[in-house]
């Protein structure tokens, strides 16, 4: 057998899967894992080798279920009290924006993410300090489809985040703490990263590029200047990962194959350099698995062992998934193994091994030809000819094997790449081929200017960033614009069971290849209605923290937003990392398989309603764009730049321009026809919308204030409503006793952030609300919510509830 250890990996990964799936106690497992271990022996004892692989199998799949069992997450410690905090700082402080975040231990195990405006050499890993300051506790976004920011931090055992203000106490105290060789590689960390700053002054995309691309401190890289390679497929080479310790390692094995000796020494020092170098560039998980990797392959070598790719990556597998299971469904594990998985299972020599692969000598004997005629036609020296025309062989042979790297890697990680990051790249192929040896160039490059001092290494490594940059941005400009939903999961399983037919080496692989290229296409065109129940009226408002996006399916089958969340500004220099509409709103539209938006409408255009619209209308492309004002500001020229880009109307909407969508009646009542744009956004410039569904209405409000509620309540243009979009985020400047005893809504809904700093929802909004005996949804508490009518009765859903719908039978 081969690969003896790809088996039993895939039967402990399939053991913690079936854990997370299914309920299962230790007891029985443990019972299972025993009994089967059992049957394994007695089925290797008398020959059996189906017996004793199947008992492996099934024995390896208990033992991943127990393993996942008893290191589930730990209970979440209760939040100290107080404001002061004292502990040992554990992660040294990164920029954040305009802040530094660092990571403090207060006790072992528990852990906070503070944020403070004072210079990140104060918060240095060891240090002891004691700081001021408020703890929440960690929060993301409760949507279907969304990243789980809770359980990834409670992993780095951080469990709440906390801000040091201007005037609030923050002190070192005397003495040290953590570990002596963590200090030592911090130092050895700063000092690098000081160095990189010192070769590029005055340079932030240089700086902050290599910072990143040789220490993995990625918290000064701006996404502008990444949306290039993330576009293309190219991201994963300003990664630290695998490639970086193969070319550092790499380097060092060269000593061998020039000076001819020592090759047991330079494996030994090459393993002690992987795992050096992955815990100075942060210790992160991706290259830890790559030094673990490199070195099971040094330890192979040294014992004569020839290593096949598969077996190698089965057992750092094994390793990492027995150390914490919870791995398992992390993006950063699988795309790491399955791009390896990939290559050793599609190419055709899935072997590492330290000796050189014999030239082709067909391809010499050719280029000899070749050599020959030239030098006899053009009275060239024959050393010259012989010697170019091996040189274009041998680059030829190297384009062409990375071209079937990047291409069995493309096809490998289809699947996860639709899933998480919605993009497959139709340019990628090309792209990796030209700009990853480019890249992979400047390390070395870089480490070399890092480890001297001279600039002008660090002035070609700045070059060769460049040139990557204007590759990715030339293949960019040619990337199809295209987003991918969430397939269905029949696609899924068929997708990932041709691959695996294609894989197996068939006798004939002509059928898993035209399997996998089929559901490639459908996986691409995505010919799938969305989720969505036909003939019904929805409300969704997305969790968004502090801001708003609504979603409207149709009865008719169109969707329709209102809003698409965002940061306030508030005046801050650099634009915030996240970007609502991308990173939020987008993945829950495309988990319910959504490819194109009717419309998106405008509310008003301030950033916690409108940050997010730009993204989206690149993502899903509307025909139209409503707003109630487009006005000469700088935060409707870039909405109307994409909008032009993207092909999308823009139609401004008043008082009484009502409309007809997706079989709904769209009736506008605010803002009113004379009302003017006062030189900045208003919350009283919001478009208000009544909608109605049968026997019900739907009223969304923006940010209305109690002035512009009273024009319509004295206008009669508003009488009770079913569903209320309460205004404001629940403001007390909204909301008026008045307007909630006419409207007098059976269904509330409120949009804002947990824990925000304006304490919306407002008390006396959410007690007015309880006394018209209201169902009052909070996004803030309850994370995503929905209303749906079908025109007789109103179905309301939370993304925390763990029971179904409640149904809500209307008596009006």
């Amino acid at each position: 057998m081969k690969n003896p250890l790809v088996a039993p990996a895939a039967a402990f990964a399939a053991g913690i899967v079936l854990v997370r799936l299914a309920g299962f106690s230790s007891a029985e497992l443990a019972v299972c894992a025993g009994g089967f271990a059992l049957l394994a022996l007695f089925g290797h004892r008398h020959r059996w080798p189906w017996l004793r692989w199947t008992a492996i199998g099934l024995s390896m799949l208990a033992f991943g279920g127990l393993d996942a069992i008893w290191q589930k997450d730990p209970p979440v410690p209760p939040i100290p009290e107080g404001p002061l905090l004292t502990g040992c700082v554990v992660e040294p402080a990164v920029a954040s924006g305009d802040r530094h975040q660092f990571t403090l231990e207060l006790q072992p195990g528990v852990r906070a993410r503070i944020s403070t405006s004072s210079s990140a050499g104060e918060f240095v890993y060891g240090r002891r300090v004691q700081v001021e300051a408020t703890l929440r506790p960690v929060h993301g976004f409760h949507n279907p489809g969304a990243f789980d920011l809770e359980a990834w931090m409670a992993r780095r055992q951080i469990y709440w985040s906390g801000s040091i203000g201007k005037n609030k106490r923050s002190e070192v105290l005397p003495g040290a703490c953590g570990t002596p060789w963590r200090r030592g590689l911090e130092q050895l960390r700063a000092s690098a990263l000081a160095r990189v700053d010192i070769l590029y002054p005055g340079d932030a995309y240089r700086s902050a590029m290599m910072r990143g691309l040789l220490l993995g401190d990625k918290s000064g890289i701006r996404k502008a200047w990444i949306e290039d390679f993330r576009r293309t497929g190219t991201y994963h080479a300003l990664v630290i990962s695998g490639s970086h310790i193969t070319l550092v390692c790499g380097i060092l094995l060269l000593w061998r194959r020039f000076f001819g000796y020592g090759s047991r020494t330079v494996l030994v020092a090459s393993a002690l350099i992987a795992w050096l170098y992955s815990l100075v560039a942060g210790g992160d998980a991706p290259v830890l698995r790559s030094a673990a990797g490199f070195s099971l392959f040094a330890v192979a070598a040294l014992l004569y062992r020839r290593t096949q790719i598969l077996n190698l990556l089965a057992a750092v597998a094994l390793a990492f998934l027995a150390f914490d299971p919870r791995q398992l469904f992390d993006a950063s594990f699988q795309l790491s193994f399955l791009a390896v998985a990939a290559i050793g299972a599609f190419l055709p020599h899935p072997t590492l091994t330290l000796l050189e692969s014999p030239n082709d000598a067909q391809a010499l004997l050719e280029s000899r030809l070749v050599a020959e005629t030239l030098h006899l036609l053009f009275r060239v020296p024959m050393k010259l000819c012989l010697g170019t025309m091996r040189g274009a062989v041998q680059l030829g042979h190297f384009f062409w094997e990375a071209l079937r790297l990047s291409a069995a890697v493309q096809v490998g990680l289809a699947l996860p790449m639709a899933l998480y990051f919605h993009r497959l790249s139709a340019t990628g192929l090309t792209a990796n081929v030209l700009a990853v040896p480019v890249v992979s160039a400047a390390v070395p490059v870089g480490f070399v200017a890092v480890f001297t001092g001279w600039h002008w290494p660090a002035a070609i490594a700045g070059w060769l960033l460049d040139v990557s940059q204007a590759i990715a941005a030339w293949h960019a400009l040619r990337e199809p614009a295209w987003r991918i939903a969430d397939p269905p999961l029949w696609l899924s399983l068929a997708l990932a069971a041709s691959l695996v037919a294609l894989a197996a080496r068939w006798p004939s692989r002509l059928l898993p290849a035209a399997l996998t290229t089929l559901f490639l296409v459908l996986l691409v065109w995505h010919p799938f209605p969305p989720s969505q129940q036909p003939g019904t009226l929805e409300l969704t408002a997305i969790d968004v923290g502090q801001g708003e996006s609504l979603l409207l399916s149709l009865p008719n089958g169109e969707m329709a937003l209102v809003d698409g969340g965002g940061f306030p500004q508030f005046g801050r220099r650099t634009p915030p990392q996240m970007d609502v509409g991308e990173d939020v709103v987008s993945p829950y539209l495309w988990s319910r398989g959504i490819r194109r938006l009717s419309i998106i409408a405008v509310s008003h255009l301030h950033d916690d309603h409108c940050g997010g619209v730009a993204a989206l209308m690149e993502n899903f492309r509307p025909r139209e764009l409503w707003t109630s004002f487009a006005p000469d500001a700088k935060v409707w020229r870039a909405l109307e730049e994409t909008a032009r880009r993207c092909g999308v109307r823009i139609r401004v909407l008043k008082e009484g321009d009502d409309l007809d969508l997706g079989g709904v009646r769209w009736q506008t009542l605010a803002p009113a026809r004379q009302q003017r744009w006062t030189g900045r956004p208003q919350n009283n410039d919001s478009l208000v919308f009544r909608l109605r569904h049968g026997r019900h209405s739907f009223l969304l409000t923006g940010d209305i204030e109690q002035g512009v509620e009273r024009r319509l309540l004295e206008e009669a243009a508003l009488q009770h409503v079913d569903v209320l979009k309460v205004a404001h985020h629940g403001s007390k400047r909204s909301s008026s006793d008045a307007w909630l005893d006419a409207m007098n809504p059976s269904v509330a809904l409120v949009s804002a952030g947990t824990g925000n700093m304006y304490g919306l929802p407002h008390p006396r909004v959410i007690d007015q609300l309880n006394t018209h005996h209201a169902l009052i949804l909070r996004t803030d508490q309850d994370g995503l919510v929905t209303v749906r009518s079908d025109g007789r009765y109103l179905t309301v859903g939370k993304a925390r509830w763990e029971p179904p719908e409640w149904r809500l039978l209307d008596l009006d």
